[in-house]
């Protein structure tokens, strides 16, 4: 059966920032996006969002628009850490499955399709690891509720709310938590199925598409990649044997005893990313018979409007550090003060050394930063003795290290104790025109370098 090209674009994506879990990077499925003709590139490690940067660089590389995600890690139980001291000493009351429902960390895709939905997706992840760490980062519906605009939510896999419900309570336990997530996010809640090769993955479809027709939801098709090609799944396979500290010959007995449910990303090897002939191929292979064809193509379609709703998000790249008035001119204040008071010689070469420096660092927008490591480093130095009762204060500094003692306006400002000239260090390997500021944008183009350095 040949298919229309509708379009397709895989929303759930794991790299190996979704540590011990993850094997595919940016990068690959970056590079793969462009060769199988899809046009966004949507991340959503699980519980954070540190691929980003690695993302927006490979886009731009590539030409294609990032998708910002993130699989969150929820339980509807979670405290705030400040209360989880209190929540602990009532375990003893609980009853093992009520301890059980709190330890139980479900799945849950958000996708960022605003800038505002960005920064709550932000939130909702910073929260999760510094309020919210139990084992995982894990948020609440309270917070979910509170930071959900901007965001579109799905059911997830099979490890989610809803499949977990499925696989305990059947067909009407889980339709209850389809209706409760439909009334948590209304029109910004999906209903995500996966052509899985999972042995409980064909009913929870025919269970969602269900609650589809029943509740009006829109569908999406996913892939749950992993890995970006299908050859990589073995060593996903060994990875996963490390986060679970299980051998082989385990896992297989815990599949063949039916207590593997947290597992199924081993009891299947069907997690790489496809193109959408490929997805086609699997449907028709193994899912014709579960997902009617009209339902599987709209699937797909919803995939693409919902990466041109996310087009819509932008970020502000430009420098995020505080700004000085005049920073420019403080710098230059600075520099030539430390350069009196470290008594360097006023000639050719140191002279030539700090205008370069200066220069290039002011064109970069860079001077501020160098006047807040100064302030770290003079505050460092002033409290040490009073912590350490004894010393100067330079033990809290140490002469410098990596390739900023290669700077000379570090050493006049105090930042090293190290002077690049005597010690034949290059200033070009800290900061070059080339390096440092390919991501910035450059806020003093028209910077005049020193005309005297004293």
């Amino acid at each position: 059966m040949k298919h229309p090209k509708t379009g397709f674009e895989n929303l759930h994506r794991h790299t190996d920032f979704s540590l011990l879990d993850g094997y595919g990077t940016v990068e690959e499925y970056a590079a793969y996006s462009k060769e199988v003709d899809q046009k966004y590139l949507c991340i959503s490690d699980h519980g954070m969002m540190g691929a980003i940067p690695r993302q927006i660089a490979a886009c731009d590389e590539y030409n294609l628009h990032p998708v910002f995600a993130c699989e969150l890690y929820c339980n509807p139980y979670q405290t705030e850490k400040s209360e989880w001291q209190y929540f602990k000493k009532q375990f003893s009351d609980m009853t093992k499955d009520e301890v059980k429902k709190f330890r139980k960390s479900y799945h849950l895709l958000a996708i960022a399709y605003t800038t505002q939905g960005y920064s709550n997706l932000v939130r909702l992840t910073s929260w999760a690891w510094t309020q919210g760490f139990y084992y995982k980062p894990r948020v609440n519906h309270e917070l979910l509720m509170k930071y959900k605009e901007g965001i579109i939510f799905t059911s997830c896999c099979y490890m989610s709310e809803i499949g977990m419900a499925f696989d305990t309570g059947g067909e009407e336990a889980a339709e209850e938590k389809v209706k409760q997530y439909y009334e948590m996010f209304g029109e910004n809640f999906r209903l995500e199925i996966m052509l899985l090769d999972f042995v409980k993955q064909k009913p929870y479809n025919a269970f969602i598409i269900k609650m589809r027709g029943k509740y009006g939801i829109p569908l999406i098709v996913t892939c749950d990649c992993h890995y970006c090609k299908q050859e990589d799944s073995h060593y996903q396979r060994l990875m996963l044997m490390v986060s679970q500290r299980s051998t082989i010959a385990q896992v297989e007995a815990k599949i063949k005893a039916g207590k593997a449910e947290d597992l199924f990303e081993l009891q299947d090897q069907n997690l790489w990313m496809k193109s959408e002939d490929e997805l086609n191929q699997k449907w028709q292979s193994d899912y014709a018979d579960i997902v009617p064809y009209e339902l599987f193509m709209e699937a797909k379609t919803n995939t693409v409007s919902i990466c041109e709703m996310a087009r819509g998000v932008k970020l502000d790249r430009s420098l995020k550090l505080p700004q000085f008035p005049d920073a420019n001119a403080k710098f230059k204040e600075a520099i030539i003060r430390g350069f009196e008071q470290r008594r360097l010689p006023q000639n050719a070469e140191y002279l030539g050394r700090v205008k370069e420096e200066f220069g290039l660092i002011c064109r970069k927008g860079f001077a501020s930063y160098f006047l807040i490591q100064k302030q770290m480093t003079d505050e460092a130095r002033r409290v040490c003795p009073e912590i350490l009762g004894w010393g100067d204060g330079h033990e809290a500094v140490g002469p410098g290290r990596g390739s900023a003692v290669g700077a000379l306006v570090c050493y006049c400002l105090g930042i090293t104790d190290v002077d690049p000239i005597k010690h034949d260090l290059l200033f070009s390997r800290f900061l070059s025109e080339a390096r440092g500021g390919s991501t910035m944008k450059t806020r003093f183009k028209n910077v005049d370098p020193i005309n005297e350095a004293a």
